[in-house]
């Protein structure tokens, strides 16, 4: 699997939180290349099943990335053609004017994101509810094509930086669900005792809600979890929770992942010579391992990130390399960890 196409396709689909139709689709469609059978369940999250060659005592693990990107949603169009929005996912209206959007009404249309015309942003403070987006077309050519409800997505390109640096919007997670195939090309080489259940979850932007329904459903034994984290940039004031690109896969350990378990990942990618460093949080971490964790009676977690610059930016930047040593990783996990219980 080439990863450089992989990002490029993933990023290049939309799917804001609750409108996740045209990823979902694409995804369940990739799965079929690797899983006995793949489908899309009643919150929209896809699931793929790949069948253990261990005995009736195999395990079930399960591998999980959300696929929901931060946006927008219409809320009025105005009388003067402008439209007023709300956010789908947390993001800082310090970044908005300016620029440009799409929105995914009856037919798909530009907009532009106009600056309020006070003092707000020169302060660096704008609200989202002064903001406004500008289409060209009319109040009353609006409504006959964008309603309440529609979505708007960042309208970002995917650039090839310097070396192996990849831009877009959307790479978290788009990223991690890149990853998982790169797992998943690894487990097709290297068929593992585990069964193993993919799962790329919805709603995680708005409250991990994917991830809560599918690991009920499934119910493993065990779950990884890929998602991004903070990477380095110019402005970063604390050392901590905070990663070079190009630092490899970053392993979690606190209390929303298994204590034993994350010690053994990180001696297997000691072991195994794959480049990573290790992200320590206190509570929540802020990723679907949070809920995946609590499903049930429990569920062990471990969770591999990847840094990524401009989180819930139209400028995301991440290292394709590390988006490899995390797969790769995931893959040897998932045949460490699925070895079947005697």
């Amino acid at each position: 699997m080439d990863t450089n196409i992989m990002l490029r396709t993933l990023t290049s689909k939309s799917g804001i939180s609750g409108y996740e139709n045209s990823i979902a689709q694409y995804a369940a469609h990739e799965l079929g290349k690797y899983c006995d059978s793949s489908e899309i369940n009643k919150m929209g999250s896809v699931h793929g099943y790949i069948k253990g060659t261990g005995g009736e005592n195999r395990r079930k693990i399960m591998l999980e990335a959300h696929m929901d990107q931060v946006g927008f949603l219409v809320t009025m169009i105005n009388d003067d053609g402008s439209i007023s929005f709300t956010a789908a996912g947390g993001i800082d209206a310090r970044i908005l004017p300016c620029l440009r959007v799409k929105i995914l009404g009856e037919k798909t249309i530009d907009g532009v994101i106009l600056a309020p015309g006070d003092e707000s942003v020169a302060e660096k403070n704008a609200e989202l509810k002064t903001l406004k987006i500008y289409t060209g077309y009319s109040a009353d050519e609006l409504k006959k094509i964008v309603s309440p409800g529609d979505a708007v997505v960042f309208d970002s390109d995917y650039i090839e930086l310097f070396d192996n640096l990849r831009c877009s919007g959307s790479m978290d997670n788009r990223s991690g669900m890149t990853a998982v195939f790169n797992a998943l090309e690894y487990i097709k080489q290297n068929p593992v005792e585990a069964d193993i259940h993919v799962v790329f979850s919805t709603q995680e932007e708005i409250g991990l809600r994917g991830a809560y329904t599918s690991t009920y459903d499934i119910n493993p034994d065990m779950a990884i979890v890929i998602d991004v984290t903070h990477g380095t940039t110019v402005d970063s004031v604390d050392d901590t929770g905070v990663f070079d690109l190009g630092s490899g896969a970053i392993i979690l350990r606190g209390p929303n992942v298994d204590y034993n378990m994350s010690k053994k990942l990180i001696d297997l990618a000691e072991d195994s010579g794959i480049k990573h460093k290790v992200e320590v949080a206190g509570g929540a971490s802020g990723t679907t391992a949070w809920a995946i964790q609590t499903i049930r009676c429990g569920v062990p977690v471990l969770l591999i990130s990847i840094p990524l610059r401009y989180m819930h930016t139209n400028v995301e930047v991440l290292d394709t390399k590390d988006v490899e040593n995390s797969g790769r990783l995931m893959g040897l996990a998932t045949e460490y960890f699925g070895k079947e219980v005697k």
